[in-house]
Parts: C-alpha cells; sequence; structure tokens
C-alpha cells in the first residue's frame, strides 16, 4: 500500500506494476502474454494493417522483436501478414479473419469493471482525463497543462 503523500511517479509505478500483474495472469489462460495483447491492440487500430516498422516504433520495440512475435501470433492464427503493395520489401500485419479475441475482450473487460468499481461517474471521468495528460506531459506533449 503507497501512503497518501506518496510521489506521484511511485504511486504510477506501482498502479502499472498492478495492472501488468493482473493482466498477464488473465492473459495466460489464453495462452498470450501481455506483450502479445498490446500488439493485437496496436493491429487493431489499423483495419487495413499496418507495417511491422510501424508496430515497432508504436511499441518502442525492435524490428526483429517485432518480427518474431508476429510470426509466433500468425502461427497461432491471431495474425497474418501480406505483402505491402505500396512496398513490396514490407509486410502489412492484420488480425486474422478467425482469431479468437473475444476472450481477451472479456478479460480487458473485467479489468476494468474492477479499476472502475470503487469510483463514481465524475472520478472516472477525472481521473481518465488526468491519465491523458500525465501521458501526454511525459511523452513530452503537455498539450493543456
Amino acid at each position: 500500500m503507497m501512503p497518501d503523500n506518496a510521489p506521484l511517479s511511485l504511486s504510477l509505478w506501482a498502479l502499472s506494476i498492478a495492472f501488468n500483474e493482473r493482466l498477464s495472469r488473465e492473459l495466460a489462460s489464453l495462452g498470450i502474454t501481455s506483450a502479445e495483447f498490446r500488439l493485437i491492440g496496436e493491429v487493431l487500430q489499423c483495419p487495413d494493417g499496418i507495417r511491422q516498422s510501424e508496430l515497432a516504433r508504436r511499441l518502442s520495440v525492435s524490428a526483429p522483436t517485432v518480427s518474431a512475435a508476429v510470426a509466433r501470433m500468425e502461427r497461432s492464427g491471431l495474425l497474418v501478414r501480406r505483402p505491402d503493395l505500396k512496398d513490396p520489401r514490407a509486410k502489412l500485419v492484420s488480425v486474422a479473419p478467425r482469431a479468437p479475441l473475444a476472450e481477451g475482450a472479456v478479460v480487458l473487460s473485467r479489468i476494468e469493471a474492477d479499476l472502475a468499481a470503487g469510483l463514481s461517474d465524475e472520478e472516472h471521468t477525472t481521473l481518465g482525463d488526468s491519465m491523458t495528460r500525465l501521458a501526454q506531459a511525459l511523452a513530452g506533449t503537455p498539450g493543456d497543462l
């Protein structure tokens, strides 16, 4: 338990660790890691597909790391790769047509419900706004701060 006057950075760190541990535990039964789940989330944002190099940039990992993860997930039926018609050297990654993603959505819904359980609607909105601004500040784009 963090003391009430703990530095914000330590509170965020503790929250991040708790979230990742919970997510990892729940995803283990589905046979995927939290990193793979995050990769799927990025791919889902691009229905026409996304280049592996762009995935690497968004995830802040190396291109070979993404390539290996995508290959594993392609073998397990979660993702597909196809040539990028604009650049024959590049591959576009998409979610496989019959990928079993519903269970992952259930995991996220359950975690979201637990996170929101102790908050009023106003607190939930305020916290979401604050977290967005904090993420922008850490990314070097403070916006309205």
